[in-house]
C-alpha cells in the first residue's frame, strides 16, 4: 500500500517534533555553565563577584574594573555526559495491534553522549583609569546526542544536536571607588537538527525499527540581546555582584522533512517553516568575603526564567498550523558554596559544591531532555608562571537525579492509520569535566 500523509498531517508531524525542540535547548542539563575555568574550579560560587579574571565578562561585565591589567584568556572545556533511560512499561496502540496498546520493539538506546568539547575566549583591556572595554565569544548553549536505532522512546527522540555561539561586546565603568557598572551586547547564532523515528502502524503487533520512518528538522537563527551588572565592595573584604543576562528569542528558520513508514509507501515529502526557541533569563547574586591573607569564601545564587517557555508554536510555510504544544517548565535555580586559599605566590587552590534545580515536570519530560536535579563537586587551581602567563585547572562531578518519563505521542490523526504511543520509563546521568585555561596579561 502507498500512502501519502496529507499536509495537515504533515503540519501535525512538525508540530510535535518541534515542540520537543526546546527540551533540546533550555533544560537547565544544556545551558552550559561552564564559561569559566576558574569558576567550574569553585562550582561558581561567587562568580558574578569575585572578577579574578577576564571570564568575568560573562558573569558580570563589571568585574573587568577590577583586574589588574589587559587580559587575553582562552579556555578549552571537555564535557563527559553520560544518560541512561530505562523502558518501564511503554505501549503503542496502532491499527496492526487492533488498537489495543501492546509491548513494541525496542531496547535501552545507550548513551547517547559522546565528549563534546567547549571553547571560549575573553579579552579585557582599559579605556582609561575608570573604564574598561572587553570581548567574550562563548556558547552558552549546546549539545549532541544520539540513542541506538532500536531505542524504545525513538518516537520521541532518535538525534538531536543544538549549538549556541555568543558574540559579546562590554563596557564597563568605575564609578567610585566601591561600585562599578557594566554590560554588553550578545549577538548570538543558534543552529538544530532534529530527528525522531515515526511508527509502521500496519505491522502486526507493533512497529519495529526496520519498517520506521522518519522525521528531521534542521533550522538556524541570528539574534540579539542584552546583559547588564554591578559590582560593590560592602568594605574592605566583602564583595557583592549582580547580574542579569537577557533571554533571546530565536526565530529557527529551516526545514522539515517526512520519510513514511514502509506500510505507508516510504515516500517523502518537505515543507519549510519557523518555530521560536526561547532562552531564558537568567540572574546571578555574588557574594565574595576575604577571611584572611590566604582565604576567601564564595556564594552565588542563579534564577533562571524558564517559565517563560510554557508552549511553542510552529508556522509551515504552506499550513496549516498545529496547535501549540504545551511544554510546562518551571522556573528553577542553583545555589553554589565554594572557598579559594591562596597557597603561595604561584598557586591557588579552590573547591565548591552546587545545587542545581531542574525546570522539567513529570508529564512533559522528554528524552531530548533526560534531566533532573543536579549536585555538583568542584575542584580547581590557579599557576602563576609569572607576572604575565597563568594557568587554570579545573575538574567537576555532577549527579544527575532519577526521574521520570511518561509521554503520549500520537502519530497521523485524523486518518485511518492513526496511532498512539504510550512511552513509560526513568531516567539518571553523569557529568564529568574536564577544563584548562591559558591567561596572558599585557
Amino acid at each position: 500500500m502507498t500512502y501519502r500523509l496529507t499536509r495537515p498531517g504533515l503540519a501535525w508531524v512538525a508540530g510535535l517534533t518541534l515542540g520537543a525542540a526546546p527540551g533540546l535547548a533550555l533544560a537547565a542539563g544544556f545551558y552550559i555553565h561552564a564559561q569559566s575555568v576558574s569558576g567550574l574550579g569553585r562550582a561558581f560560587a561567587g562568580e558574578a563577584a569575585l572578577a579574578a579574571d577576564a571570564s568575568t565578562l560573562f558573569f558580570n561585565p563589571a568585574g573587568m574594573t577590577r583586574l589588574e591589567a589587559p587580559e587575553f584568556q582562552a579556555a578549552a572545556i571537555l564535557l563527559m555526559p553520560r544518560s541512561t533511560v530505562r523502558d518501564t512499561g511503554s505501549t503503542a496502540a496502532t491499527p496492526g495491534t487492533l488498537g489495543n496498546p501492546l509491548p513494541y520493539e525496542g531496547g535501552g538506546g545507550g548513551n547517547p553522549y559522546d565528549p563534546t568539547p567547549v571553547p571560549n575566549l575573553y579579552y579585557a583591556r582599559p579605556i582609561n583609569e575608570r573604564a574598561w572595554y572587553g570581548f567574550g565569544l562563548t556558547t552558552p548553549f549546546g549539545l549532541a546526542n544520539g540513542y541506538d536505532d532500536d531505542f524504545f522512546a525513538r518516537y520521541d527522540s532518535s538525534r538531536s544536536s543544538l549549538r549556541v555561539v555568543d558574540l559579546q561586546p562590554s563596557l564597563a565603568v568605575q564609578i567610585n571607588d566601591r561600585v562599578s557598572v557594566g554590560g554588553g551586547i550578545n549577538v548570538q547564532y543558534a543552529d538544530a537538527t532534529l530527528r525522531n523515528a515515526l511508527p509502521d502502524p500496519t505491522v502486526p503487533g507493533g512497529p519495529t525499527p526496520a519498517t520506521d520512518g522518519e522525521f528531521a528538522l534542521a533550522g538556524d537563527s541570528w539574534d540579539y540581546g542584552f546583559n547588564v551588572g554591578v559590582l560593590v565592595d560592602l568594605d574592605e573584604a566583602t564583595r557583592l555582584g549582580l547580574h542579569y543576562r537577557q533571554g533571546i528569542t530565536h526565530t529557527l528558520k529551516g526545514t522539515a522533512t517526512t520519510r513514511m513508514p514502509v506500510g505507508l509507501g516510504g515516500a517523502s515529502e518537505s515543507d519549510r517553516g519557523q518555530a521560536d526557541l526561547k532562552l531564558p533569563d537568567m540572574v546571578f547574586l555574588g557574594l565574595s568575603h576575604r577571611f584572611s591573607e590566604r582565604w576567601t569564601g564564595l556564594a552565588q545564587y542563579t534564577w533562571f526564567n524558564w517559565s517563560n517557555f510554557d508552549e511553542i508554536a510552529v508556522k509551515l510555510d504552506a499550513g496549516p498550523d498545529p496547535d501549540p504544544v504545551q511544554q510546562n517548565y518551571r522556573n528553577s535555580w542553583a545555589l553554589a558554596l565554594g572557598a579559594e586559599y591562596l597557597l603561595n605566590d604561584r598557586w591557588t587552590l579552590r573547591g565548591g559544591i552546587q545545587y542545581d534545580r531542574t525546570p522539567t515536570r513529570d508529564g512533559f519530560r522528554n528524552t531530548r531532555t533526560p534531566d533532573g536535579d543536579r549536585t555538583w563537586l568542584s575542584a580547581g587551581a590557579s599557576y602563576e608562571r609569572g607576572p604575565r602567563l597563568g594557568f587554570e585547572f579545573a575538574y567537576t562531578y555532577f549527579h544527575v537525579g532519577s526521574e521520570s518519563l511518561d509521554l503520549t505521542r500520537t502519530f497521523y490523526a485524523g486518518t485511518p492509520v492513526a496511532s498512539a504511543v504510550e512511552l513509560e520509563g526513568t531516567t539518571t546521568g553523569s557529568v564529568h569535566i574536564l577544563a584548562a585555561a591559558l591567561r596572558y596579561r599585557f
